[in-house]
């Protein structure tokens, strides 16, 4: 395809988050690959403290999302990623019409969500985990105590716990457990 028809494309000049698919247990290392190459991204990380049978202690960064790298980039800047081999394919929209081609467009994330999902994993004092599995959201809340105090989400409840959790649009749910005297109705 001529670059003047990619250049044209709808929406090219705009940078969005796509989410890039890569080899599991590569997520840093294709994080790492962007970023020297200027292109902005993002791997769902959690610091956690682990202690080994052992008794050895350490600060870890667990990936939560594997596989995933979110990369803000434009649509000639996705493609350019892709021919490079950095990541290995983009997620496609199911949703998304198809084009002439007879192909769906890739699965894009919007600024909010990548910004909650941030501030939910830099500031849970519990575990994050993420599920693809469909959750019923319960009412949206707002968190009003605690590290997590302001974070707005959905409050769930699984195997009897409360959880609160953040919705990503088409990959699933981050969530991390939070007592419900911690949260408020909105």
């Amino acid at each position: 395809m001529p670059a003047n028809v990619v250049d044209n494309a709808v929406g090219v000049t705009e940078r969005k988050w796509f989410v890039g698919i890569v080899k599991r247990n590569t997520e840093k290392a294709v994080a790492d690959k962007l970023t020297a190459k200027g292109i902005e991204n993002y791997v769902a990380i959690q610091r956690e403290k682990r202690i080994w049978r052992n008794g050895r202690k350490a600060e870890i960064d667990r990936v939560v999302i594997n596989t995933i790298v979110f990369v803000k980039v434009t649509e000639k800047e996705r493609m350019q990623v892709l021919n490079d081999g950095i990541i290995n394919r983009f997620m496609i929209n199911p949703a998304a019409p198809t084009n002439h081609f007879g192909r769906r467009q890739p699965a894009t994330v919007r600024d909010e969500e990548i910004e909650t999902l941030r501030f939910m994993l830099y500031n849970s004092d519990s575990k994050v985990d993420f599920t693809a599995e469909p959750l019923m959201p319960g009412e949206k809340i707002r968190v009003v105590r605690g590290t997590l105090k302001g974070f707005e989400g959905n409050v769930i409840e699984q195997n009897g716990a409360n959880y609160v959790c953040v919705a990503l649009d088409m990959l699933g749910y981050a969530m991390t457990q939070i007592s419900l005297e911690d949260i408020q109705r909105i």
